[in-house]
């Protein structure tokens, strides 16, 4: 099965991706939603090898032309880091969640929204207004997990 791990301290510029063991390069935006319902959403965007953004189902789609980098991370580093990891095929049913490399029980749900901010170049309406202008999206970082407790009551959680 696809396994996808988050590594993060909680801040974007100490952020990791990992698909099957190999660090991705210009990642844009990861999405993943899941819940006990059956709500299954694990969408990755990227810039390709080829210059392309490429949108994708991170499980169920073939990541083409992604790039990888060589760990971003020493071990020693790493050891300060919080992490999660999915192994799925895409089903709700066969998808197991490890943080910190242990299993994880009783999730209700589970959230991470990423996203880099992105900068576009010239022409459109600035170009009127002394040439090229950078225009910057604001960053996203959540991600959180949502327990069921013995007693029936719910915790949220930061994922990192």
């Amino acid at each position: 099965m696809p396994e996808l791990t988050i590594e993060s301290n909680g801040r974007l510029e100490k952020t990791a991706i990992y698909f099957n063991g190999e660090q991705l390069d210009k990642i844009r935006e990861i999405f993943l939603n899941l819940d006990e319902s059956g709500t299954f959403d694990a969408v990755i965007q990227y810039l390709g090898s080829d210059g392309t953004v490429y949108t994708k189902n991170v499980f169920t789609d073939y990541l083409e032309n992604v790039r990888t980098e060589p760990p971003g991370f020493t071990e020693e580093e790493a050891q300060h880091l919080q992490s999660v990891t999915l192994d799925s095929d895409g089903e709700i049913t066969r998808t197991i969640v490890l943080r910190n490399g242990n299993e994880e029980g009783g999730i209700v749900s589970l959230f991470v929204h990423i996203k880099a901010p992105t900068v576009e170049e010239g022409g459109g309406i600035a170009a009127f207004f002394g040439g090229k202008r950078n225009i910057e999206e604001r960053p996203t970082f959540k991600a959180e997990v949502v327990y069921r407790e013995d007693d029936g009551s719910l915790t949220t959680e930061s994922l990192f």
